[in-house]
C-alpha cells in the first residue's frame, strides 16, 4: 500500500511542482506570460459585454492561445462575486447547477504560422454546469484539478432583468468640465419588486467601453420618486472623455496596411513597424470612426476564414511615440492590455530620438489603442491629458448595471442593465 501511494504522488508531483499557486484576483487577469489574446464575447457576435440573461440558452465564448506547441489539461469554474467584485457568501452548491467544474476539451494547434501555439475554445454555460443566480461571477480557469495553479481568470455578468434602467450620455452639465467630460445620467424604475431601503440595498456601476479600471461605483439615488430611484447628477458621473482611439491593421502580415510602416522577417518571427505616433495634447478634436479600443483578431493572408484562430499568426510589433521626456512612465492600452497598465506594454525612453519605444507580440487583428500615463495620485489609473488629451465631442460606449441585496440570501443580483452612446449611434 505504501508503495503504490508513493508511486501516485511521485508521478503527480511534476504538475504541483510546476503549479504557478498564486492568489486568486477577482479581476480580468492573465497569471503565465505565455497565455495571449484573451478573448471574452458574447457567443456568434463581436459584442464585448460579457453579459447573459438569467435561465436562457446564451452563451459566452471564451477564446485564448498558449504559446506552446501541445495542449494542457485545463479545467474551469465559475465564482459568484458581490457587486464590488468580492467573494460572495454564496457557496458554490448554492449559485451553481450541474457540476462545479468542467474540462476545455476544445483546443487546436497552429496552423502555417511562424510562432506555434494552442487555441482553445469554451463555450459557456452549458447544461453540465449553470448559474442558478444572477450577479457577477469569475470564470476560472486552472491546471491539472489544481485550483491553485491558476491559468486566466474574466469577468462576466448574469442578469435577471427585473428593473427598467434608462440612461443618456452628453457633455458635462458643470462648465468647469464640460469641454473634456461626459455626464451620465440614469434612472432606475423598480416596478413591482419590494426594496425595503434603496438607498442601501441598490448599487450601481457605469462603465466606458466596458473598461473597469475608471469605472463609476454605488452612486446613490440623488431623489426617489415612488418606485423612480433619479441618478441625474452633475458631478461624480463623470469620465474623461477622452479622444478617438488610435489604430493599425495587421490582418495581413504580407501586405501594406493601415498605419503600418514596414513588415520583415527576422529570427523566425514576423515584425510590423508602425508609424511614428506623436502627442495629441493641445491639438484639434477630429472626428474617426473607431472601434472603442478594442480589435478584431482575423487573418488576411492565407483565404482561410478561421477568424484568426489557428491561421493566425504572431508578430512583433514596434511602437513609437515622439515626445518630450515625461515624469512619468508611459504604456500603450486598450483592450489589448486588458485595459491595464502592464509591464510589458510599458514603453522606454530613447534619448537619442527624444521617443519612446515598445515592442510587444501581438496576434494578427486590427486594433485600437491609446498611450497613457499612470496617474501619480493612483497608479491603478490612467491620465489620457498628456498624451491623447480629453475632447467633449469623443464617442464612447456607456452600460449602467444596477444591483440589488438580495433580501433572503444576502447576495448582490443583477436586476437591470442599459447600453448607450455618447453620440448616440
Amino acid at each position: 500500500m505504501y508503495k503504490i501511494k508513493l508511486t501516485l504522488f511521485l508521478s503527480l508531483a511534476p504538475f504541483f511542482l510546476n503549479a504557478a499557486q498564486v492568489p486568486i484576483q477577482y479581476d480580468n487577469m492573465v497569471y503565465e506570460p505565455d497565455i495571449k489574446t484573451v478573448m471574452l464575447t458574447q457567443k456568434g457576435s463581436f459584442e464585448r459585454f460579457p453579459a447573459i440573461d438569467l435561465n436562457s440558452n446564451q452563451q459566452l465564448e471564451l477564446l485564448f492561445d498558449e504559446l506552446k506547441s501541445e495542449n494542457d489539461n485545463y479545467q474551469y469554474t465559475f465564482i459568484h462575486c458581490s457587486a464590488n467584485w468580492e467573494l460572495s457568501p454564496l457557496r458554490p452548491n448554492e449559485y451553481l447547477t450541474g457540476l462545479f467544474f468542467e474540462n476545455i476539451n476544445s483546443y487546436f494547434f497552429s496552423t502555417s504560422t511562424f510562432q506555434v501555439f494552442t487555441h482553445y475554445q469554451i463555450d459557456f454555460p452549458t447544461n453540465e454546469m449553470r448559474p442558478k443566480f444572477s450577479g457577477n461571477y469569475i470564470l476560472k480557469v486552472y491546471r491539472n484539478f489544481d485550483e491553485n495553479d491558476i491559468v486566466l481568470t474574466r469577468r462576466f455578468m448574469v442578469v435577471e432583468d427585473k428593473f427598467i434602467v434608462k440612461a443618456s450620455a452628453n457633455s458635462a452639465t458643470n462648465p468647469s468640465f464640460r469641454f473634456t467630460n461626459q455626464e451620465v445620467d440614469f434612472t432606475v424604475d423598480m416596478g413591482m419588486n419590494v426594496v425595503p431601503n434603496p438607498m442601501i440595498d441598490v448599487q450601481t456601476v457605469i462603465l466606458q467601453n466596458l473598461r473597469w479600471d475608471n469605472a463609476v461605483t454605488n452612486l446613490k439615488p440623488r431623489m426617489i420618486n415612488g418606485k423612480i430611484l433619479d441618478f441625474n447628477y452633475e458631478e461624480g458621473n463623470l469620465f474623461d472623455a477622452g479622444n478617438e482611439f488610435r489604430y493599425f491593421d495587421i490582418r495581413s502580415l504580407r501586405y501594406l496596411s493601415f498605419n503600418v510602416r514596414r513588415k520583415y522577417i527576422e529570427n523566425n518571427l514576423k515584425h510590423a513597424v508602425l508609424y511614428n505616433d506623436a502627442t495629441r495634447h493641445n491639438l484639434p478634436y477630429l472626428q474617426t470612426i473607431d472601434f472603442n479600443g478594442k480589435r478584431v483578431v482575423d487573418n488576411r493572408d492565407n483565404g482561410i476564414k478561421d477568424g484568426g484562430g489557428i491561421e493566425g499568426d504572431y508578430a512583433s510589433v514596434h511602437f513609437t511615440y515622439v515626445s518630450d521626456k515625461l515624469d512619468r512612465d508611459v504604456y500603450v492600452f486598450g483592450e489589448l492590455s486588458d485595459w491595464q497598465t502592464k509591464d510589458e506594454f510599458k514603453m522606454e525612453w530613447n534619448p537619442n530620438f527624444n521617443q519612446y519605444e515598445a515592442t510587444i507580440v501581438l496576434k494578427q487583428a486590427y486594433y485600437n489603442y491609446f498611450f497613457v500615463t499612470q496617474n501619480p495620485a493612483d497608479v491603478t489609473k490612467v491620465d489620457l491629458s498628456y498624451t491623447e488629451d480629453n475632447h467633449m465631442n469623443a464617442e464612447n460606449d456607456y452600460h449602467v448595471l444596477v444591483y440589488n441585496k438580495n433580501p433572503f440570501m444576502q447576495y448582490d443580483e443583477l436586476l437591470g442593465t442599459v447600453h448607450c452612446n455618447s453620440a448616440r449611434r
